[in-house]
């Protein structure tokens, strides 16, 4: 795999992984005040199309070559959007209270 379409594939995994956070935080808050079981299907279910769409993205970008720091900047990205949204949160509560 060239440089290039490493490089490529590194900034999909990572902007992944901020989109991965995002959808997750609102599939949680979806799902807060359901059923234990309507729970475990809708996260088994929401987990399936995440993979199955990032699989087929990561086809798409660099015909299938998957390896494990793919992954890890996934985790990255989802580390970093968490990380973005308590600094969101902290900003915005410092606003209002001015």
């Amino acid at each position: 795999m060239d440089y290039k379409l490493q490089l490529l594939s590194f900034l999909f995994s990572f902007l992944f992984g901020i989109f991965f956070f995002i959808t997750s935080y609102f599939n949680n808050k979806l799902i807060k005040n359901k059923k234990a079981i309507f729970k475990y299907i809708i996260t088994f279910l929401y987990i399936v199309n995440i993979v199955l769409i990032y699989i087929l993205l990561l086809y798409k970008i660099n015909y299938g070559v998957f390896h494990i720091y793919f992954l890890m900047t996934v985790l990255v990205g989802f580390i970093f959007g968490y990380w973005q949204t308590n600094m969101l949160k902290k900003y915005i509560k410092r606003r209002k209270s001015k």
